[in-house]
């Protein structure tokens, strides 16, 4: 298992009519991730609407995920829920899928404390069959994981990072200085994808990965080789451009509507989020259009 590089929250095919999981659709999403060079894979992300799927949905989008995988890259899979038992039963059933990780987000709806969010995720931690890696997205949570909290944790062997999704650089560098050097963390809001590599995060959790997944990968490699030029131009002509487009629309309506035009129906967005209007279509085509052009040129 390999925990750094590029990462994809991916996306989840489904069926319209019915709402279910796109089992052939998610095969071949997959197999296109990983051809396309990423170092790692994440199935029940919030790109992956997983919390407007049913725990057996989610449960079998992992499964399929690890055998289309098939030992390729890394699986991490997400096991988010509210309650410790819930989270158990998710990561003991992606062990028996055969995932690598588990991620576990902060519990949502119910408002706690520093020590409160200690006790939830050490009783996980504490019986765990899979590393973990936490989740900090507190705009969608309304619970932060605070810097001091981390470093508490890290002490837990099956705590062995975390997903930064705060958007708060100031905040992430503190979590990489004030952890240990082996507690790995990954930043999720790519905007600041070379700014958090040039803090020390590990790799990028890159929602923009479902649609260019040679791009992003790129990015990581390039910057980890010191070849300063192609990650920045990959920003500034990838990476920008796509999180402007979407930072209007629900993140994973935008990105299941990007792939589409990337050549793989994967489905429109599970309720409650909203179907895109034709303007918003409109954009993200002539966004997909321009960032394309750029995003396959042989010298990147």
């Amino acid at each position: 298992m390999t925990l750094s590089g590029t990462v994809v929250p991916m996306a989840t095919p489904t069926h319209g009519s019915d709402r279910s999981v796109d089992d052939e659709a998610l095969r071949q999403f997959t197999r296109r991730l990983v051809d396309g060079g990423v170092h790692g894979l994440f199935p029940g992300s919030s790109i992956g609407e997983f919390s407007s799927l049913t725990t057996e949905q989610n449960r079998r989008v992992v499964r399929t995920v690890v055998e289309a995988a098939d030992g390729d890259t890394t699986v991490v899979a997400g096991c988010c829920d509210t309650s410790v038992d819930a989270v158990l039963a998710n990561v003991a059933a992606a062990d028996d899928a055969g995932a690598d990780a588990a991620v576990v987000v902060s519990p949502y709806y119910l408002g706690t404390t520093q020590p409160g969010l200690e006790r939830f995720f050490r009783a996980i931690a504490d019986e765990s069959p899979l590393p973990l890696l936490l989740y900090n997205i507190p705009q969608l949570t309304g619970n932060e994981l605070g810097v001091d909290l981390l470093r508490t944790l890290a002490d837990h062997d099956s705590i062995v990072g975390v997903k930064d999704t705060s958007g708060d650089l100031t905040y992430h560098h503190r979590v990489v200085t004030e952890t240990p050097d082996d507690f790995v963390v990954f930043q999720g809001a790519t905007q600041l994808a070379t700014a958090s590599l040039e803090v020390g995060a590990d790799g990028l959790i890159a929602g923009p990965a479902n649609v260019f997944p040679g791009a992003l990968s790129t990015l990581y490699d390039a910057y980890s080789r010191g070849d300063l030029g192609v990650a920045r131009r990959l920003m500034r002509e990838v990476v920008s451009p796509l999180v402007s487009a979407t930072s209007g629309v629900p993140t994973a309506a935008a990105t299941k509507h990007l792939v589409a035009l990337d050549g793989l129906d994967i489905g429109e967005p599970l309720p409650p989020l909203p179907q895109l209007t034709d303007d918003e279509q409109r954009a993200l085509r002539t966004t997909y259009q321009r960032v394309s052009e750029r995003a396959t040129e042989p010298a990147i």
